[in-house]
């Protein structure tokens, strides 16, 4: 089992709520079996995608959708950490507004621009992150799909960040279960980097 934070509790990754809201059974795979993390075409896409990135976000009119004037920095790749909720992320960018607003922002190489649910739970842990280690509020989000050149900004509330630490809860139980979640059954099986393990 992973590194635990205070109070023995085992470490979640943001990536992992990504995968536990694709499917459950995704995390029961990749951390109660141990199944090799999958090297995903859109991720090692998205890598090298990433440099590329901040050279054209200089060049456009605006940064994450905000006049240049309104930002005073984009923070990239920003790793984070909190202890008490053994929580770990790396944040793809971080939107530091003149005002002081830290908005986190997500690149998404897909062709589906859309606010899935486990894209704003993403949103919502490094909003709790970026909360608990520079004690400030974050209640904003947003989703940038540099293909179409779009982006979706997320509002980011306490109820989001409530429910987001008990699906914390809900992850370490399932994993120290060592119990398979139901299949879900539907279109995105058909997507799932673990479905040969899936019966």
């Amino acid at each position: 089992m992973r590194d635990s934070g205070s109070g023995g509790k085992a470490q979640i990754d943001v990536w992992e709520i990504v995968q536990y809201h694709y499917c459950p059974r995704k995390l029961y795979f990749l951390r109660t079996l141990g199944a090799p993390s999958p090297s995903r075409r859109k991720m090692s896409m998205g890598s090298d995608e990433h440099a590329k990135e901040r050279k054209r976000l200089a060049e456009r009119k605006t940064v994450f959708g905000f006049k240049p004037e309104e930002v005073r920095r984009v923070h990239s790749k920003l790793m984070l950490e909190d202890p008490e909720l053994a929580l770990v992320g790396q944040i793809d960018n971080v939107v530091e507004l003149a005002d002081g607003q830290l908005i986190p922002a997500e690149i998404k190489y897909t062709d589906y621009v859309s606010a899935y649910e486990s894209r704003v739970k993403q949103l919502v842990a490094y909003a709790i992150l970026l909360e608990r280690n520079y004690k400030t509020s974050v209640r904003t989000g947003i989703l940038y799909f540099p293909i179409q050149n779009r982006q979706i900004k997320v509002a980011i509330g306490h109820e989001d960040k409530v429910s987001l630490i008990r699906d914390l809860e809900r992850m370490r139980r399932l994993i120290a279960s060592e119990m398979m979640p139901s299949k879900a059954r539907r279109e995105a099986c058909r997507y799932c980097e673990v479905a040969k393990y899936c019966t």
